[in-house]
Parts: C-alpha cells; sequence; structure tokens
C-alpha cells in the first residue's frame, strides 16, 4: 500500500490578521463602554463651565467680550465648540474669535481680537460698518453719533458680515484710511471720503471737500505731513485752494480749482 506523503499548509498572512470572533466582542464591548462614558460625560454637571477666561487684543475690550460669554456658564464643556461661542457673540460683530480651548474640568478660555469700526461702507442707501482690517463688521442702520468716513462700492459688491472686504479698490480705500488716522488722527477725523483714481492712486477728501491728493500709498506719513503744514499755511495767509497734491511730498502742489495746477512757493 503506497502512503500519501502530507503536506503541511501555512495559514495566509492575511488570514492571520483578521480579529477572531471573541476579539471583535471585547472591542465592541469596550467601544460601546466609551461611548456611554462620553454621553454620560455630557450630561454631568461635572465638567459645567464655572469659569471663561477671555484673552484679547486688545487687551481692554476683554470684559465686554467676558460678558457677551456669561450664558456658556452651568454649560458642559464638550457641548461647547466653535459655533456655539460664535452664536454668543454674533451681537459683536467688531469681535473675531481667534480660538477656544477647554481648561478641564471647569475652565473655558477664549481668544479673540476686537477690530474697531474704521470707515462706512457705502452702496447707495445701504451702509456698513468695516474696520481696520477691512472687516465688514455689521450693517448700519442709524446715523453715528460720530462720524466716519465713507467709502463708496459699486453695486456689483455684496459686502459680507464677518468676512474681508474683498473688492480692491475699496479694500485698498479702507487700508489708506486706517493708515491716515493712525499718522494724522486729527486730520484722519476731518476726512469725509477717500477715492481711489488709477494705477492706485489715492485721494482723501475732507468734509470742506478740500482735496489731499496722496498719490501711491508710500510714505504716507510723510506726506500727511506735508499736506498738514500746506493747510496751516493756507489758512494762516487767507489763501483760497481747492486741493494739494503731495504725490511727491518734497514737491506739493497746491490748486485753487479741481483742474488748476499751482505750485506753491517755496
Amino acid at each position: 500500500m503506497s502512503r500519501v506523503a502530507r503536506t503541511a499548509v501555512s495559514a495566509s498572512p492575511a488570514l492571520r490578521l483578521v480579529p477572531s470572533g471573541r476579539s471583535l466582542a471585547v472591542g465592541f464591548g469596550l467601544l460601546g463602554v466609551a461611548l456611554a462614558l462620553y454621553a454620560g460625560a455630557r450630561e454631568s454637571a461635572v465638567f459645567a463651565v464655572r469659569d471663561v477666561e477671555v484673552a484679547s487684543v486688545p487687551p481692554a475690550q476683554a470684559r465686554l467680550v467676558g460678558r457677551a460669554l456669561v450664558g456658556l456658564e452651568g454649560t458642559n464643556l464638550l457641548r461647547i465648540d466653535q459655533e456655539v461661542i460664535q452664536r454668543r457673540l454674533e451681537k459683536l460683530p467688531h469681535v473675531h474669535l481667534l480660538g477656544y480651548d477647554r481648561a478641564f474640568p471647569n475652565g473655558l478660555r477664549v481668544e479673540v481680537s476686537v477690530e474697531r469700526p474704521a470707515a462706512v461702507l457705502r452702496r447707495g442707501s445701504d451702509r456698513w460698518l468695516v474696520s481696520a482690517e477691512g472687516r465688514v463688521l455689521r450693517p448700519l442702520k442709524q446715523r453715528l453719533r460720530r462720524p466716519l468716513p465713507v467709502v463708496w462700492i459699486e453695486r456689483s459688491v455684496e459686502p459680507e458680515v464677518g468676512a474681508i472686504l474683498q473688492a480692491a479698490e475699496p479694500a485698498r480705500a479702507v487700508r489708506v484710511l486706517a493708515e491716515v488716522r493712525a499718522a494724522d488722527p486729527l486730520l484722519g477725523r476731518q476726512v469725509w471720503y477717500v477715492k481711489v483714481g488709477e494705477a492706485g492712486t489715492t485721494t482723501a477728501v475732507l468734509r470742506d471737500r478740500f482735496e489731499i491728493r496722496l498719490g501711491p500709498g508710500t510714505d504716507l506719513a510723510l506726506k500727511l505731513a506735508v499736506a498738514r503744514r500746506v493747510l496751516l499755511t493756507l489758512k494762516r495767509e487767507g489763501e483760497v485752494a481747492a486741493y494739494v497734491d503731495v504725490s511727491v511730498a518734497e514737491r506739493p502742489v497746491v490748486g485753487e480749482s479741481l483742474d488748476s495746477q499751482v505750485e506753491p512757493e517755496a
């Protein structure tokens, strides 16, 4: 009788990776326990918020933001996310949420930046407040007690509250306004609006309709200093002018009408 040789057959490596039924049962059991614990923690008062810490830029605004977040106290930390915090900050559109951190068991740390209104966007009768950073803060329904400079936008531009203004010319006008107010606050308060011309040249129109033609947005602080000096000279000497062109700061040009160009005597 002949014997048939038996060949040892090893299991496939792929088969050895397949967990057994017992392992699967244990794994699913642990997952179920974890989910149950998480669900219980979300309902538990153990992780209720008791302390909300606000870090703001600038720091002086932390108290204002803290008052808006008072309603989060008592809320379970596991139920707090970015959307929950944003809803609390909706009435403060000038506040931009940078991030948050759950400090278990009962602390919440919120980091924000506070952007002050720098100008009013206008499109017909529609108006929005915009920050120096170009962020659209909120629609403006009533006149401001202290008027802000105006930036006109076209009908096709649709400002989005909370977003940075994307239209090139209005965004540039806002940046120039912010720079004017930072470099010369007194003169900045006299600006009615800023208009952007060809090649990115800008003109600040004062409330008495006098124009300061700034040209390109370089050396703005120097140009404003020259413009203020010319304005003081005109006022002292009783001269009437329609604009001063400080595109080239070293050679300011004064015009008696919007079309004239008269270089002042040194």
